[in-house]
């Protein structure tokens, strides 16, 4: 009996593995014809346009797995693309809520969550998931870019300075300039109150941050000429062409009146023919040519502006021209030509685009710090070529 026993252990044990390996290819096969069943289910749905059973049903079918994680975020992106910000927040939210993800997918997760949050327009939320996020090595820069335009879009320029330290931190140019750019912002509005101290201040720690800011020593040139300081204003002003020769232009005519305050009017246009030779400025050229007919006579500054218009043509220096010609030139025949072009060339114009954005190509003639269109900052120069300087 004991031998039999022997003999029929061996079988048992067979019997139960192989039972055993049956119920796991069961599960299995169930597990997969479920998962079969509810991710035909959601086609049908997403085919028949009832997108948030599909979505549901999608969700439920890819089991959030180390292998699925991007399956989720691919089509979760795919929504917002669409502009349909309610299922792609709906994915991201049940990506967050996974325990068992991996630390970088979950702050992925909050990552793009936080950018649905703020493209629906949810400030107050994206701005909760990007603080969140500012200790992340992988997603601190870009949730401190991501918060700062929100403080920009709210105007809540106090709340962008306090991240001053993580943006120091960051060693990132374009958030320091950024960030000069809000104690600019806070400069104005205590410009507005006559806090004349505290504007200084403000615009000292805006170059502190970025040494290149033109913005913060134009609003210093503006303080000094207010409070009589030409010396002070004008090297403001030399340091704005060091800094930015392209915003240049718009800085000519207050320089030029400080210097005549300083009695200094041939300093001035020393420094503004080196402009003109470094740059082929139109402007630098006008104020260059107006100060040679001073000196010098109309024939001789026709001669020189012929000559610079040679070297680079530009509607508002050949404008200046016929102006000159106008002014030189007894014929009445002739005067009445060329008061019809200037006329005509004046025209055109006054109806050109005066500013170009270099980063999004945004025209206006206006001049604003922070362009309308893409919202970079001191991006908004005068335009150049033919047309402009």
């Amino acid at each position: 009996m004991l031998g039999l026993l022997f003999l029929l252990l061996p079988v048992a044990m067979a019997y139960g593995w192989f039972m055993g390996r049956n119920s796991v290819k069961q599960n299995r096969h169930n597990a997969k014809q479920d998962l079969s069943i509810k991710y035909s289910t959601g086609l049908n749905y997403l085919l028949s346009n009832q997108q948030d059973k599909a979505i549901e049903y999608l969700i439920d079918a890819f089991q959030v797995e180390d292998d699925t994680v991007e399956a989720h975020f691919a089509m979760a992106n795919l929504f917002r693309k669409r502009g349909e910000l309610d299922r792609a927040l709906k994915i991201h939210e049940h990506l967050v809520r996974q325990k068992h993800l991996p630390s970088k997918a979950k702050q992925q997760a909050a990552f793009e969550l936080g950018k649905d949050f703020l493209s629906a327009g949810l400030f107050d939320r994206a701005e909760s998931m990007f603080q969140k996020l500012l200790k992340s090595k992988d997603y601190s820069n870009k949730s401190i870019t991501y918060l700062m335009k929100i403080y920009q879009s709210t105007k809540d320029w106090p709340q962008g300075i306090l991240l001053a330290k993580v943006i120091v931190k960051s060693r990132d140019k374009n958030l320091l300039h950024n960030l000069a750019n809000f104690y600019c912002e806070l400069a104005v509005l205590a410009l507005e109150q006559d806090k004349f101290i505290e504007v200084i201040e403000l615009l000292d720690n805006a170059l502190k941050y970025d040494a290149d800011s033109c913005r913060a020593n134009w609003l210093l040139a503006k303080i000094y000429e207010n409070h009589q300081q030409y010396n002070e204003a004008c090297l403001c002003y030399q340091a704005i062409y060091q800094q930015d020769k392209e915003f240049f232009p718009d800085v000519i005519e207050h320089m030029e009146r400080c210097y005549s305050k300083l009695d200094a009017i041939d300093e001035f246009q020393k420094f503004i023919r080196k402009v003109y030779n470094e740059t082929g400025s139109s402007s630098a050229l006008i104020k260059h040519v107006d100060y040679i007919e001073q000196k010098h006579g109309v024939a001789k500054a026709i001669e020189f502006t012929l000559t610079a218009l040679k070297r680079r043509p530009t509607i508002r220096g050949f404008n200046h021209f016929i102006k000159m010609q106008m002014a030189s030139d007894s014929n009445q025949t002739n005067l009445t030509n060329l008061d019809m072009i200037n006329e005509l060339i004046s025209t055109y114009l006054s109806v050109k685009h005066r500013y170009n954005c270099r980063n999004c190509g945004f025209n206006s003639s206006t001049h604003y710090w922070s362009c309308p269109s893409c919202h970079d900052w001191e991006q908004m120069k005068p335009i150049r070529g033919l047309e402009g300087e």
